[in-house]
């Protein structure tokens, strides 16, 4: 039974560098490599989109059964990641490490005990270097056998003593480590679908886990990869409760540690990119559009390096640059450079489709609707607002899909569709019922177009009165400091001002945020 669909060896294909890709086809070139498996691949590579036809027609034979042209699939797949491997190898302490215990269990069966204690003490201090736990046990196992050979031959290295402490040590240091990786799974998972603290409840659940032993301190963090993961976890939750004076130094310090020990960007690349995507966040949210898009290119120039050289960490560069770019351009008013990005982020979900997690696609959807809505193209919004709310896991970034279906309202009403909006109205009433918290805002929102939609079923001429009212009530609400938050998913504070003096909200959001370029 084939695991492998030609649909899968197409995506792997269109995947690959171009330096990844001249690596296999020199590979193959001196290897004795049927040529079915190259013609296959070349044709892969030159098309624009997949096709079924490619693997009918990769060989001359009409009487090959559909097994065989699937077995030649899988097996081009198949080479293509032992390529991958070769390609990556020298690059990568798990590989190198790997490769070296094999060579420690070869010299032992030959007898070569004084090469092996050689490659065993420097490839320990390497898994020691780069933390690779299991890998490090692995080699105690291995050093306990070489003891019980060189006290025959009177040579003193380790006791099996000093080892066993020392695995004890290893084991404790690994435990440590999935326990912090298992606590930062689950803030992460609460963190994507509620972003924000909406309540005194969710302040104080964040608090408890904040001030929990784990979190307090780090004097239970027993490795330098678990004390990444600690100032992470700080981070998220500082995030939730809005204190970016706190979640900016977590930032830092995580950086600085990292920066300070390079091998733990090479291992842990991904926790560096999001840390400098939180500073650009932090930075945008304090209104220093300045540092944020310093911020911006600091995280852009990442790409070039060879730790963030893959197609994974490449994706994460490209969402995160985009959509900081995107989200000051748009509160600045500069529609030019936020139609670029736009541009930029549409031909990037094109050309990187299926590659690009669905998160990050919601988030893109998310920015271009309320860029779209600042600069009065209420169709386009709708467009992209419609896409976020035909998401099928309602539990992906619940804010966003909160707060899409609010705007969702306003859209409805700026292109006066007004038949609709009372059943989209009663269906987010009801969608409402069943969420544990939310913004006293959005209730606000809430009732006050269920009014201003009545009115224009009515031909009433009373809008400005009402959004006059709304405003009022809005600076109300806005004394809960939790209620903030709002302002960085929508500001529906200058959309009632556009609407009480006729102004454009691109407009007031320029003047808005002008004194945010100056820092």
């Amino acid at each position: 039974m084939n695991l492998i669909s030609n649909r899968d060896l197409f995506d792997l294909v269109k995947s690959l560098s171009k330096s990844e890709k001249r690596f296999l086809k020199l590979t193959a070139s001196a290897s004795e490599l049927n040529p079915n498996l190259i013609s296959l691949f070349n044709t892969i590579e030159a098309a624009s989109e997949y096709k079924e036809d490619f693997f009918s027609k990769i060989t001359k034979a009409k009487h090959e059964s559909l097994e065989a042209k699937s077995q030649t699939s899988e097996n081009l797949y198949n080479f293509i990641l032992k390529c991958l491997r070769s390609f990556h190898a020298e690059n990568s302490a798990s590989y190198i490490i790997k490769d070296e215990i094999t060579n420690v269990l070869n010299l032992f069966d030959k007898a070569q005990y004084k090469q092996c204690r050689k490659i065993l003490n420097k490839q320990k201090q390497e898994a020691y270097r780069f933390e690779r736990f299991h890998f490090i046990l692995e080699l105690i196992g291995l050093e306990k056998l070489l003891i019980s050979i060189e006290t025959q031959f009177n040579i003193k290295n380790n006791t099996i003593e000093d080892l066993v402490k020392e695995e004890q040590i290893v084991i404790e240091q690994a435990k440590n480590l999935g326990t912090y990786t298992l606590l930062y799974s689950k803030i992460n998972l609460n963190t994507r679908q509620k972003n924000k603290a909406k309540t005194m409840e969710d302040m104080e659940n964040i608090n408890s886990i904040l001030n929990s032993p784990l979190l307090k301190n780090d004097k239970l963090v027993k490795s330098k990869k678990a004390l990444i993961i600690f100032h992470h976890c700080r981070s998220i939750l500082f995030c939730r409760c809005q204190d970016n004076q706190s979640r900016e130094e977590e930032c830092q310090t995580l950086l600085n540690i990292m920066d300070d020990h390079k091998e733990l960007i090479e291992e842990m690349p991904s926790r560096y990119l999001t840390t400098l995507n939180n500073l650009i966040n932090i930075a945008y949210e304090e209104k220093k559009f300045k540092t944020c898009e310093a911020r911006i290119k600091q995280l852009e120039e990442k790409k070039n390096l060879k730790a963030f050289n893959t197609t994974d960490l490449q994706l994460k560069i490209f969402t995160s640059v985009l959509n900081g770019k995107l989200t000051i351009n748009t509160n600045s008013g500069n529609l030019k450079e936020a139609q670029s990005n736009v541009e930029e982020i549409e031909n990037g979900l094109i050309e990187f489709k299926g590659k690009i997690s669905k998160e990050e696609e919601l988030v893109f959807y998310y920015n271009i609707a309320i860029m779209n809505t600042y600069f009065g193209n209420y169709e386009k919004a709708l467009h992209y607002i419609s896409l976020i709310l035909s998401e099928g896991n309602n539990l992906l970034r619940e804010d966003l899909q909160s707060f899409a279906r609010i705007l969702n309202i306003g859209l409805h009403y700026e292109l006066n569709r007004f038949k609709q909006l009372g059943y989209i109205i009663s269906t987010i009433k009801n969608y409402y019922k069943t969420q544990i918290s939310y913004f006293k805002t959005e209730k606000l929102i809430l009732s006050y177009f269920e009014k201003l939609s009545e009115i224009k079923v009515k031909d009433k001429e009373n809008e400005k009165s009402i959004f006059l009212s709304f405003k009022k009530d809005l600076e109300e609400v806005m004394k809960d400091p939790h209620e903030i938050n709002v302002s960085f998913y929508f500001d529906i504070e200058v959309y009632i001002d556009s609407k009480i003096n006729n102004t454009p909200m691109d407009k007031l959001m320029k003047k808005k945020y002008a004194n945010a370029w100056l820092n």
